[in-house]
């Protein structure tokens, strides 16, 4: 985004808050990324306009939008949040966008969180925490689509139906054994097609990738590219499913990569 567009979308949030024009407020979140609004107020230190913007903007883009603020913000939204509300966020999130947030903050603040985390999310976000930087742990999500690998085509688009929108991605379902053990992946075109009688053990794609919780995170990056990968299971050392990786994420690391290799450049 250039420079006067940023500070014409910061001028229009802010005015937005200032009048309480609730309206003009969701429309600048239905129509631009998350990512540029934050962008655009990554200076506003202003507690009670980042307390309004969560409270009028709806939760469908209030987690993702805490995602992309600055830890300085991140920081005094969750210090004017009441228990209550953290909750209503951190149910909103994903684990990993919590895992990166309370990295960056202080040890008070992170077990504030910790502590109004569910019990689920918690222990997502704890186990994530204990993976080696620039991991393929470090970096995968916990909400993803898993199923077995005897039911049905039919069974499985109505668990899509009812678990989809709380998962990081749809188009890509693993599919495990009895043990956990991963056997193979469903690509939701291929569901969407199938008979509803046929088992996904039918239909599965059984030359799948996937890497280790402790592979390299740039070895997952070249991953995505060479099988032009949207989502990728990551296992452990028992070839259990412990996550996912999907391609927003690689983005990201391909950005810090790039970073690096033109400071070591310079």
């Amino acid at each position: 985004m250039e420079e006067i567009v940023e500070e014409e979308l910061k001028e229009k949030v802010l005015n937005a808050v200032e009048k309480r024009d609730k309206q003009t407020l969701i429309d600048i979140f239905e129509t631009i990324p998350n990512i540029d609004i934050a962008e655009a107020i990554e200076d506003v230190d202003d507690v009670k306009a980042l307390l309004y913007i969560f409270k009028v903007v709806k939760n469908e883009y209030s987690a993702d939008f805490f995602a992309e603020l600055t830890p300085e913000q991140q920081e005094l939204v969750i210090n004017a949040f009441s228990d209550k509300e953290l909750v209503d966020l951190i149910n909103e999130s994903y684990a990993d966008d919590i895992t990166d947030t309370i990295q960056q903050l202080p040890a008070n603040i992170v077990n504030r969180v910790l502590k109004v985390c569910p019990k689920e999310m918690r222990n997502d976000v704890n186990r994530l925490l204990n993976y080696k930087d620039d991991t393929a742990g470090s970096i995968m999500t916990t909400e993803y689509i898993e199923m077995k690998e005897d039911i049905t085509v039919g069974e499985a688009i109505k668990t899509i139906r009812e678990k989809g929108r709380d998962a990081e991605t749809v188009y890509t379902v693993f599919v495990r054994d009895s043990r956990r053990t991963l056997t193979g992946t469903v690509d939701l075109d291929d569901l969407i097609f199938a008979k509803e009688n046929e088992l996904l053990s039918d239909i599965m794609n059984k030359d799948f990738v996937s890497c280790n919780v402790n592979d390299d995170q740039e070895d997952v990056a070249k991953m995505f590219k060479r099988y032009d990968l949207t989502a990728l299971a990551v296992t452990n050392d028992e070839n259990k499913i412990v996550g996912i990786i999907t391609i927003d994420d690689v983005v990201d690391i391909m950005e810090e990569e790039t970073s690096e290799d033109i400071a070591r450049m310079a």
